[in-house]
């Protein structure tokens, strides 16, 4: 007997199956929590886990909004649900993370793991095949009417033959439809990437550093990256948490990369090679670079406040980050996305940048999500892809997690 594979649909996969391995189930949240949509957020995995574990032991119908602050978030017993939506709004991501990981390749036959919209409860169950089971043939018979089926009975069976048949050509369509958006989605994001994945030239990032006592230095050789300088550089976390995202796009096209520190970097290597410049403040050459640009990052505009600035508007501060407040207090964050041929070098250029370090990561995230960027594009000019740009985003801040980015304005030139 031979089965099709059916095809998932913009609907994602029927998940009407349900499963009550806990071990099982365990295991899938561990490969979940383990995944890029997961691994950077302490707040998102303790969710997760905390749902997930209540609910195998018993006690799903405790998941109420008030317990999870407190147990997740750790907000007093009286706290005001209806003036803090913590609770609500992380839901909310942890739904669009889980919908990210079983759209990546490889995990469509994953057991499920979801959570219902407007419910904590979540639920488990492990994909079933859309596909129709279609009997072994036998050796093919000259097709002669039976004398013995009546007429309507004949009439009958060539109609389900015919329903049959339709239904077939409509699976096929569904299929056809759900590759074909997928594989669109997957294209645009490439059409962003196009002058670095189609050039014979090695591209060089350029990742900010920092002294090794600064906040969130880590040294380069403990971060996996060969600066190509010393072994005492150090990096912002960020800005390799960035860095590693956008060289699986470049690895997926069999693209090398270069990489260097905005120390180390010198005119004369970026005018040889197109550059991506990684990092906000901490990095030279993403400053210098943005010199040329309407939109630009400036530090400093007061003690411990940073922005970024409209060049066409006397530079007046558009986006501002306060960061004497504590850190936990920020509301939004900014990063700016930036591709253009520099005056600078002569070369493609692409900035990934924030006021700070998560509007960086959510710059990253922008640049490297098909579905984010798939949203951008249908808004952008018919031939964006041929022109510079310039793209504000913004991110809301959670205790000092990032959301995903929004975008808040474009610019094409």
């Amino acid at each position: 007997m031979t089965r099709s594979k059916a095809p998932e649909t913009s609907e994602g996969p029927v998940t009407d199956s349900p499963v009550t391995d806990s071990e099982a189930i365990l295991a899938q949240m561990k490969r979940i929590l383990a995944s890029q949509a997961f691994r950077n957020s302490k707040r998102y995995t303790r969710f997760l886990t905390y749902v997930v574990e209540q609910t195998l032991l018993g006690h799903g119908d405790q998941l109420k909004e008030r317990l999870l602050g407190i147990e997740v978030f750790d907000r007093p017993a009286d706290y005001d649900v209806a003036t803090d939506p913590i609770v609500r709004v992380a839901a909310g991501e942890i739904r669009k993370r889980l919908a990210q990981y079983y759209m990546e390749d490889g995990h469509e036959d994953d057991l499920h793991i979801k959570m219902p919209p407007g419910a904590y409860i979540p639920e488990f169950s492990q994909p079933r095949s859309r596909g129709i089971t279609i009997p072994e043939q036998e050796p093919a018979q000259p097709i002669t009417a039976n004398p013995d089926v009546p007429p309507s009975r004949r009439f009958l069976r060539s109609r389900l033959a015919a329903g049959l048949a339709a239904a077939l050509l409509v699976i096929g369509g569904m299929g056809a439809i759900y590759f074909s958006y997928g594989v669109r989605r997957q294209a645009v994001l490439d059409r962003f990437w196009d002058p670095f994945l189609h050039s014979s030239d090695t591209p060089v990032f350029v990742l900010g550093d920092l002294t090794p006592h600064g906040e969130g230095a880590i040294p380069a050789e403990s971060a996996g990256v060969q600066t190509g300088s010393f072994s005492s550089d150090h990096l912002a976390l960020a800005d390799v948490k960035a860095f590693n995202r956008i060289l699986q796009i470049m690895a997926r096209h069999g693209k090398q990369a270069t990489v260097l520190n905005s120390g180390s970097a010198t005119l004369a290597d970026l005018r040889q090679y197109p550059a991506i410049f990684v990092g906000g403040g901490s990095n030279q050459w993403t400053m210098k670079s943005l010199e040329s640009v309407r939109f630009r990052i400036v530090q400093g505009l007061r003690p411990n406040t940073n922005a970024i600035v409209d060049a066409q508007n006397g530079l007046q501060p558009r986006w501002v980050v306060d960061f004497n407040v504590p850190y936990n207090s920020i509301q939004k964050e900014y990063g700016v996305v930036a591709r253009f041929r520099s005056p600078l070098t002569d070369q493609a250029t692409v900035v990934i940048a924030g006021i700070g370090a998560n509007g960086t990561i959510a710059a990253s995230d922008f640049v490297t999500t098909s579905s984010y960027f798939k949203e951008f594009a249908d808004h952008a000019p018919r031939n964006w892809d041929q022109r510079n740009m310039e793209i504000i985003l913004e991110t809301e801040m959670i205790h000092g997690d990032y959301g995903p980015p929004k975008v808040v304005t474009t610019y094409f030139w």
